[in-house]
């Protein structure tokens, strides 16, 4: 892929410029530090795109209002030509700017800058080839280095297992080069979500290397017993080794790998609404738009006791009547979810897959007496929560998470229930760190909450001991299910990271093959690459399609970390 087209970036010491415009263009004399926030704002800015129009209908948080049958339903897999180049055609852009970040970092001899951009770069290329599979990646980013010579448009598309070995150098290089650097922060106005502070870009980098490593941990394990060949100097990586190292350096502080230690090392990227150059990609969204998403059932049963739902099928539609209530604690539910009204307003939800005309019925039963929609739509900060009094906004919030802390901790649940780290591989010790998890992810929702008091104690508990899992409380047989399911719900409006595990694991459980659902009932395994690389690209990209595609640019295909039999067994049960 050679779209990398230099975005100009502006000089971080001119304060006044940069309060009023950090994304003028300006590049003869661009400083590599001046890269990082237009790359950090315009990838997450593309991401909340991404998650709110393809990640919350595939993964069963959101469902379209739309009743047209001709519509094209990302929730019934007929997904629209222009989504599925929404992150190709977003992020190889930034992924350019971050390789030319390192050329001029490397020209001004910053070893600190030079493995910031690396942490960019294995960022940007793991998010791109997770959605298509192989992907340019060796060629890829040309255009915006000084003296390339670019003739034609024939970037090859490298396997995606070649990939990740090189993320994985990236990400010990850009340690490496950290520990080495002597230098002090960079200019804060250059990145407003780390303020240019290197320690915390280097917890980040290895907390997005214990990511990484997650991701391909039960493809390496099954492929290659668990070792990566890498390359001459780096040699290979023991994945379940490193996961254990760097469990390791979180549990004491310290070590050659440090990582996220709590929620103030998160990767929040700021947003702005009364700065235009730094809108939320939803800032001109009209009311009507943004509430054609509503909330899905499937989320809302895991947050809320729906035990008294009425609805009497799954599936289509019984009679008139539609009420879909939840049982409160104090009549005998199971203890509320404190963060499903930051996701949504109203507890009604919609069931998805539904056939257009059962779903134009469902919206249209489905109404209070006053004639208002019951079910829940996105939070846009219009209205405080009837719960908490505090107002959420998703449409136009202050910030949004790249990465936070919480999935750091599921990260480390799941590879102790695995058994990939022997100091928590034990159901007490894994079973720990997924409270945790559960109970930082709702105070990174809800500040106004404490980790003592009861609502987040009490649901707490509820997981651990009181919800079911196919059928039964936690244990060792289903802590896989329990903890990826509340990590399904803990990563809503972050990017891809929920598709991502389930198509790694086939957690959380999903039905994928009701009334409406194309694709052969296989929720999408990859997202199809653009149209115009038919002819921008052809012999390449047909060399791709042909390599491991069959030749044809299908959605059926698993991507090479998500081809494990544990994953293809648990995705069928969605099927049957």
């Amino acid at each position: 892929m050679l779209l990398a087209v230099t975005l100009f970036a502006i000089s971080c010491d001119k304060f006044e410029k940069a309060s009023r415009n950090p994304y003028a263009m300006e590049s003869s004399q661009a400083k590599a530090e001046s890269y990082v926030q237009p790359i950090l704002f315009k990838t997450q800015s593309n991401l909340l795109s991404v998650f709110r129009s393809t990640t919350a209908m595939l993964m069963q948080y959101s469902v379209s209002t739309s009743t047209d049958v001709t519509s094209k339903i990302v929730a019934n897999y007929n997904i629209p030509e222009g989504t599925s180049d929404d992150i190709w055609s977003g992020l190889y852009i930034q992924y350019g700017n971050a390789c030319k970040m390192y050329e001029t970092a490397v020209k001004e001899k910053s070893l600190s800058l030079q493995a910031v951009a690396l942490v960019l770069k294995a960022q940007l290329i793991t998010l791109i080839t997770d959605t298509y599979g192989d992907v340019p990646f060796t060629e890829a980013g040309q255009i915006s280095l000084e003296g390339a010579e670019i003739n034609k448009y024939t970037t090859r598309y490298d396997p995606q297992k070649e990939i990740y070995r090189q993320v994985i150098i990236m990400l010990e290089e850009a340690n490496d080069l950290f520990s080495k650097s002597e230098e002090t922060n960079f200019s804060p106005i250059c990145d407003l979500t780390f303020r240019g502070d290197l320690d915390k870009w280097r917890r980040f980098g290895n907390t997005l290397y214990a990511k990484v490593l997650n991701r391909i941990a039960m493809k390496v394990v099954e492929e290659d017993g668990g070792v990566l060949e890498l390359d001459e100097e780096w040699e290979f990586v023991d994945v379940r080794g490193k996961l254990a190292e760097l469990y390791a350096c979180y549990l004491s502080g310290a070590g050659l790998y440090p990582v996220m230690r709590s929620r103030d090392d998160a990767a929040l990227v700021p947003f702005d609404y009364d700065n235009e150059y730094m809108h939320t990609p939803f800032y001109s969204t009209t009311n009507g738009i943004w509430n054609a998403v509503a909330a899905c059932d499937v989320l809302m049963r895991r947050m809320l006791d729906t035990t008294e739902n009425l609805m009497k099928e799954e599936w289509g539609i019984v009679g008139t009547q539609y009420y879909y209530a939840y049982k409160a604690p104090d009549s005998g539910g199971h203890p509320i979810d404190p963060r499903w009204d930051c996701y949504y307003r109203k507890a009604g939800a919609a069931p998805t897959q539904m056939l257009s005309a059962d779903q134009k019925s469902f919206f249209a039963n489905f109404l209070s007496s006053q004639g208002n929609s019951r079910v829940g739509r996105m939070t846009k900060g219009e209205e405080a929560s009837a719960l908490t009094g505090l107002t959420f906004n998703l449409k136009n919030a202050d910030n949004y998470a790249l990465m936070n802390f919480s999935e750091l901790l599921f990260i480390f649940a799941e590879a102790g229930a695995r058994g990939y780290i022997p100091e928590a591989s034990v159901i007490g010790s894994y079973q720990e760190i997924f409270a945790d998890a559960i109970t930082e992810s709702i105070l990174e929702w809800r500040p106004d909450l404490k980790a003592t008091d009861s609502e987040v104690t009490s649901f707490v508990d509820y997981i651990n001991n009181g919800e079911l899992f196919s059928g039964k409380v936690f244990n060792s047989d289903n802590a896989l299910e329990a903890i990826l399911t509340q990590k399904w719900v803990s990563t809503f409006f972050i990017g891809i990271e929920s598709w991502c595990d389930y198509r790694r694991t086939g957690y959380p459980l999903l039905k994928t093959n009701g009334p409406a659902a194309e694709n052969k009932g296989i929720l999408p395994t990859r997202l199809r690459y653009p149209s115009d690389e038919v002819y921008r690209n052809s012999v390449t990209h047909q060399e791709a399609l042909d390599r491991w595609l069959g030749g044809t640019n299908n959605i059926q295909t698993d991507v090479w970390w998500a081809s494990t039999a544990e994953s293809r067994a648990l995705r069928l049960l969605g099927r049957q």
